[in-house]
């Protein structure tokens, strides 16, 4: 079986930006660029899995199904879809339980009444390595060889629960993606499941009933609404992409800042991993022009 890597590189854009990610396979025969550049990053951690069934999720644009730039996920989503035969994800990234906590891990799977429908097909059927990812091989580079081998294996018994359980729920709302079964108010619903499983995963089960864990619901669930109506003006050609994404980062930094005014200062940086006051955001203008060239 081969083995599929997770990468990531600091975006020169701004500072605040969160690290553009994506996957290759071991040999470095074969990489996916998850609406970005697919070279020169650091490895975070490797994990066996098909490379066949990576290439299958990822489709041939390699964003995995990731439909909309910002609406659905970012590149976070797409390489954690690719990602899933290993049973990784690219945590360790900057931003990355940020992107979490407002996508989820594998992604939001519709945007505002139906737009950009995004089911997470996951291949179960597939198996087997691509030729240029069969191993033993030889990796073009040295360095990156040894890099790749320093990279961390595989993901904890807790972590590995807790995407067990996210998985399962993007299993059992894909069908109403996909019939057209799901509607505003059940996306909603489903977006603050993962947010609730993540925060009981990163802050102890149960947090999310405590008083600080509601107020942070509370935050969480304005967000949701709120990037709604951001989406039906952008949707509607209201706006144009470059206030797209403006406007999306400022409502992530506000998210950012809300959220540490309700919860304590260690509970904070336990969910995000970062500190307070530090927001990050994820809009890149460079490829929301690319995503949507017509706006």
């Amino acid at each position: 079986m081969g083995t599929l890597v997770a990468w990531h590189y600091p975006t020169p854009l701004f500072a605040n930006l969160a690290d553009h990610t994506y996957v290759a396979c071991g040999t470095g025969g074969k990489a996916w660029n998850c609406w970005g550049g697919k070279t020169g990053g650091t490895p975070l951690r490797r994990g066996p899995g098909s490379t066949l069934r990576a290439d299958a999720i990822a489709e041939p644009n390699e964003r995995a199904n990731v439909k909309c730039y910002l609406v659905n996920g970012v590149c976070h989503q797409a390489a954690n879809r690719i990602l899933l035969p290993a049973g990784i994800t690219v945590r360790g990234a900057k931003g990355y339980w940020v992107s979490e906590a407002l996508y989820g891990p594998y992604g939001r799977e519709r945007g505002f009444l139906g737009f950009c429908k995004a089911p997470f097909h996951q291949h179960p059927g597939v198996t087997g390595d691509l030729p240029e990812c069969e191993e033993p091989a030889a990796p073009p580079d040295e360095k990156q060889a040894a890099a790749v081998q320093e990279a961390e294996e595989g993901e904890s018994g807790e972590m590995a629960d807790y995407l067990s359980r996210a998985r399962s729920l993007y299993r059992e709302v894909e069908p109403m993606v996909v019939t057209e079964g799901l509607d505003t108010a059940e996306a909603r619903t489903f977006q603050m499941r993962l947010f609730d499983l993540l925060a009981d995963f990163r802050l102890g089960e149960g947090y999310t009933t405590s008083s600080d864990g509601q107020a942070a619901r509370e935050v969480r669930g304005d967000f949701e609404a709120r990037r709604e109506a951001l989406e039906e003006a952008f949707f509607r050609h209201e706006i144009g992409v470059d206030t797209f994404v403006d406007e999306y980062n400022r409502l992530m930094e506000e998210y950012q800042y809300r959220t540490a005014e309700v919860l304590p200062e260690e509970r904070y940086e336990a969910l995000f991993a970062l500190p307070p006051g530090e927001p990050v955001v994820l809009g890149d203008p460079e490829v929301a022009r690319a995503a949507y060239p017509d706006r």
